[in-house]
C-alpha cells in the first residue's frame, strides 16, 4: 500500500466513531445501585445497601456526598441543581444542595423509591409501599396523591403530553394518561424495575429486573430488548454525563454503559 493509501485509511479510522460495546463497565465497586442521574458534569449514584449518595466528576473521581440515608434509592435533579434522594427504609425524602446541605422535604411516606421531577415543578415519587404515585411540592412540603391501585409502583416518569408511566415490580408497567384513563404497556416484561426513562415522546427505556435487561416499549405496543445478559440484577438506569444510557446492576455492583 502506498502512503497515499495509508494516509486515506488512517483518516477514515479517525473519521469513525469509536465502538462501544453493549456491556462496556464504566464504574464498579458499588454494592446495590438504584438510581443514576447526571448534572453540571457529574453523575450521581444511589447505593441501597452502603446507606450512601456517590458523586462521580469528568474525571471518574468519587466522592461520597451523603451517608446514612437508610436505603438510598431514588434519585431527582431539579432545575436549579439541587438533588433529591429517597430514603426506602425511613420513608422521607432529602433534598441535598450544591454547598453539601441537606434537609427533609417530605416525610412519614411509604417506602419510596422511584423520583422525577413533573413539568410543574413537584416531585414525582412511586411510593411502593401504598401503591400509589403522589407528588411532593418540595418547598411546602405537601404531599399530593396522583393516582393508586398499582403493583408495587418503583418507577415513575412523566412524557411530554403529561401522562405519566409507571413500573411495577408486581409485573406492570401502565401507562396514565391525563383525562385518567389507563394503558398496559408492560406485557412483555418479566419484572419491571425501579429505573425508567422517557425515550421519545411515545416510548419510554424500562428496566426488567426479572430478565436482567433494558427494554423499550412503545405506546403502540411494540417492546424491544435494548440490553441483555448483563451480569447481576439489573434495577438502575439514568444517563450519564454526555447522555448515554447507563444500567446499574445489583449482585455485581457494576454500572454499564449502553450502545446507543
Amino acid at each position: 500500500m502506498n502512503w497515499r493509501a495509508q494516509w486515506g485509511s488512517l483518516l477514515l479510522m479517525l473519521s469513525m466513531p469509536p465502538l462501544v460495546m453493549a456491556d462496556e463497565l464504566v464504574y464498579s465497586g458499588f454494592q446495590s445501585p438504584v438510581a443514576i442521574v447526571s448534572v453540571a458534569g457529574a453523575t450521581y449514584v444511589s447505593d441501597w445497601s452502603a446507606n450512601t449518595v456517590t458523586r462521580i466528576d469528568a474525571y471518574g473521581r468519587r466522592s461520597v456526598i451523603a451517608r446514612d440515608i437508610p436505603a438510598a434509592a431514588g434519585l431527582a435533579v431539579d432545575g436549579q441543581g439541587a438533588l433529591f434522594v429517597s430514603s426506602y427504609s425511613a420513608d422521607y425524602i432529602l433534598r441535598i444542595d450544591s454547598d453539601g446541605s441537606a434537609r427533609r422535604v417530605a416525610e412519614h411516606l411509604s417506602t419510596p423509591t422511584g423520583l422525577a421531577f413533573a413539568r410543574d415543578g413537584r416531585l414525582l415519587v412511586a411510593n411502593r409501599g401504598a401503591g400509589e404515585v403522589v407528588a411532593v411540592n418540595v418547598t411546602t412540603g405537601k404531599v399530593t396523591r396522583i393516582a393508586g391501585e398499582f403493583s408495587l409502583p418503583v418507577g415513575v416518569v412523566e412524557m411530554e403530553d403529561g401522562s405519566l408511566v409507571v413500573s411495577q415490580y408486581g409485573g406492570r408497567v401502565t401507562r396514565l394518561l391525563r383525562n385518567g384513563q389507563r394503558q398496559e404497556i408492560g406485557a412483555s416484561f418479566n419484572r419491571p424495575g425501579v429505573g425508567i426513562l422517557a425515550d421519545d415522546p411515545n416510548a419510554v427505556l424500562v428496566v426488567d429486573n426479572g430478565a436482567s435487561a433494558v427494554r423499550r416499549v412503545g405506546f403502540d405496543g411494540t417492546s424491544s430488548i435494548v440490553a441483555d445478559k448483563l451480569r447481576g440484577s439489573a434495577v438502575a438506569l439514568g444517563r450519564g454525563q454526555h447522555q448515554e444510557l447507563l444500567v446499574g446492576m445489583w449482585g455485581t455492583g457494576a454500572v454499564y454503559r449502553i450502545a446507543p
